[in-house]
């Protein structure tokens, strides 16, 4: 039989709740972690586990638990989100450097922790093994509101590590997939009433699918995959050092030295 172990980080009652059904319903083994495990979550679940995920410390743990007793999760979903609003609305860093380090280590530094134990983990497994890592997103990293800037500055950060992931040569290869993942209406415009169904069936065609699609896995709910004018903006360049870096220009002796080195 193949592997299939989903390990659903931050599976509240709307999008864990639906996705980590949807997976049971396809013969995966289920993990799921959150600070507080809902029934409808459990009742789907062959293991649960309570975390905070403010302290990054903690992930590790979790996936040598999930590999204890389910084995290596092969589908990894990090859904953890923080957003902590100012006191004054027209002022976007009027919030806190207590409230903005936890909000950043939701959003992208716990992620940043649960990629570098997926990617440990992806190397247990067998090469015929589907490998792939999803971030919930949203439209943070495409676009500047001022209001959002706590929720953008961990939402853009993390894009940048799944590009960097995505572009990796080594983890292309083998392959191992990487997925922003960001629900939008039929306009592309960002929403509040996300859907935890449209979340669900989404995720699980970035699980089953061959290869690595677009790594700003834009959706609508009920269509999969939309692509939305604007948001090539957000797609950053592939390179290397080799074709990025010049590790001539300016260097002492040359004529541009004379401007400092």
């Amino acid at each position: 039989m193949p592997h299939k172990v989903l390990l659903f980080l931050g599976a509240g009652g709307n999008v864990g709740a639906s996705s980590v059904a949807l997976f049971k319903s396809k013969g995966y083994k289920v993990a799921s972690v959150a600070r507080t495990i809902r029934e409808k979550v459990k009742a789907h679940s062959d293991m649960v586990l309570t975390a905070d995920f403010r302290d990054p410390s903690v992930i590790k743990g979790i996936f040598e638990k999930v590999e204890e007793q389910l084995g290596v999760p092969n589908i990894v979903v990090y859904n953890p989100y923080s957003w902590s609003m100012g006191p004054d609305p027209f002022n976007p860093v009027s919030a806190s450097i207590q409230d903005f380090q936890k909000d950043l280590a939701i959003n992208t530094v716990s992620a940043y922790a649960a990629a570098q134990a997926t990617v440990a983990g992806f190397e247990k497994l067998p090469s015929d093994t589907k490998k792939t890592f999803i971030y919930t997103g949203n439209a943070g990293n495409t676009r500047i509101i001022p209001e959002f800037l706590m929720l953008g500055i961990g939402k853009s950060s993390s894009w940048y590590l799944i590009q960097t992931l995505a572009a990796t040569p080594a983890f292309a290869s083998k392959p191992y997939r990487f997925y922003y993942a960001d629900e939008r209406t039929p306009e592309g415009k960002a929403m509040h009433y996300i859907s935890g169904q449209g979340h669900a069936e989404f995720f699980l065609q970035l699980a089953e699918k061959e290869g690595q699609g677009e790594p700003l896995a834009t959706f609508v709910r009920g269509k999969g995959y939309v692509r939305f004018d604007g948001d090539e903006r957000a797609i950053l360049q592939r390179d290397t050092t080799e074709g990025k870096l010049d590790p001539g220009y300016g260097a002492p002796g040359t004529v541009e030295s004379r401007y400092g080195h």
